[in-house]
């Protein structure tokens, strides 16, 4: 799952504006993409988003985080941008029945989606290090995302494919450590 530690969560609390803005870079795509797999249009997702925040805004200062309650957070949460969907599709008098479908089932992001996108904060934390240079980040965009061809890659940036297998190696690994640093920290975690 996504980290939501102690400090983030008492940072949002604090009304710290770096926390909401990693709150938000780190949660909108992935409350976005929930909401989307659920029929929700994707400006209506948008503004589900910014709704949510401002409830959680004023929710914070009073939330009380409990560790023997795992997930709570991301229940709450997710639970908020699904009512604000609601919401959205009552205004825009959508149907009913598609209300209702959609205000009974939970919205939680399976499991593959919290890996995915746990995976995606990783990648953006190690390619925001300005000690990667932007060769090694289209080198391992093109070879290790994209699939494409070693040679071909490394001839079109002018290194050899050794010096390839280098970077992917050594992003791998840093995106996998970024990863498990994500995991433990989180409360709501795995």
């Amino acid at each position: 799952m996504l980290e939501t530690t102690d400090t983030l969560l008492k940072g949002l609390a604090e009304g710290n504006q770096n926390r909401w803005a990693r709150f938000y870079r780190d949660y909108a795509p992935l409350i976005e993409r929930t909401l989307m797999k659920h029929g929700i249009s994707h400006e209506d997702a948008e503004e589900a988003i910014q709704e949510t925040l401002v409830d959680l805004v004023k929710i914070m200062p009073s939330y009380k985080y409990d560790k023997a309650h795992k997930g709570a957070f991301h229940s709450l949460l997710f639970k908020i941008a699904q009512n604000k969907a609601v919401d959205l599709m009552r205004k825009a008098k959508a149907d009913a029945d598609k209300i209702a479908r959609f205000a009974a089932e939970p919205i939680i992001p399976a499991e593959e989606d919290w890996r995915l996108e746990t995976f995606n904060i990783a990648l953006r934390r190690v390619f925001a290090d300005p000690a990667i240079g932007e060769t090694s980040k289209i080198a391992f965009r093109r070879h290790v995302q994209q699939g494409e061809n070693a040679e071909t890659v490394a001839a079109d940036l002018g290194i050899t494919v050794n010096n390839l297998y280098q970077i992917k190696n050594r992003l791998k690994q840093r995106i996998a450590d970024e990863v498990r640093s994500i995991r433990e920290n989180s409360p709501d975690g795995d």
